[in-house]
């Protein structure tokens, strides 16, 4: 079985994908776990494989965290490849709270706005005021197309088994709504 956790960006993919790995692994259930950005980064952090593979097998869960996944140019498989999509959808508030957390991370590393093709942005310096504008518009971009985005993502994961998730920002760190 294979699911797709998707959103725009900044919306918890990640935690969400961590927990229900670590859920799913608790109740005895082989989960295999990728990142279609190939952020080389995370395997350092956790047992995640960057790399999909090209074939999978009947007894293993795939979950697959990928961001252009409703998208026709750039997502790793097409949605219908998938059994479940799993979509986070935050409010305006949470989103924002999120944002701004991100932008201090980026801020405190001196890099931001990770892209497969690209990498990292910024001056790779801690502390760096020469990245205060770079992530400014980053996430002036992102709100700025914030709707668009999620209606085009919507609309294209419409016809396929899919879940809603409303993740929400909380003083005590992240949590998640199913709908």
């Amino acid at each position: 079985m294979k699911i797709l956790i998707t959103g725009i960006g900044i919306t918890g993919k990640s935690s969400f994908r961590r927990i229900l790995v670590g859920k799913l692994r608790e109740i005895g259930v082989e989960v295999a776990q990728y990142d279609a950005d190939e952020f080389t980064e995370l395997r350092n952090l956790e047992d995640i494989d960057c790399k999909v593979p090209n074939k999978f097998k009947k007894d293993v869960l795939y979950i697959i965290e990928d961001i252009h996944g409703p998208e026709t140019k750039g997502a790793y498989m097409r949605l219908e490849e998938y059994d479940l999509i799993v979509y986070l959808l935050p409010g305006r508030i949470s989103h924002l709270m999120f944002w701004l957390s991100r932008c201090w991370k980026w801020f405190q590393f001196g890099q931001l706005s990770w892209e497969k093709d690209i990498g990292w942005k910024g001056s790779g310096k801690p502390y760096d005021y020469r990245n205060i504008l770079l992530i400014i518009k980053a996430m002036i971009r992102d709100f700025k197309n914030r709707e668009a985005w999620i209606s085009n993502d919507l609309k294209a994961i419409n016809h396929f088994p899919h879940l809603i998730v409303r993740p929400y920002w909380t003083p005590r760190g992240i949590r998640f709504l199913f709908f």
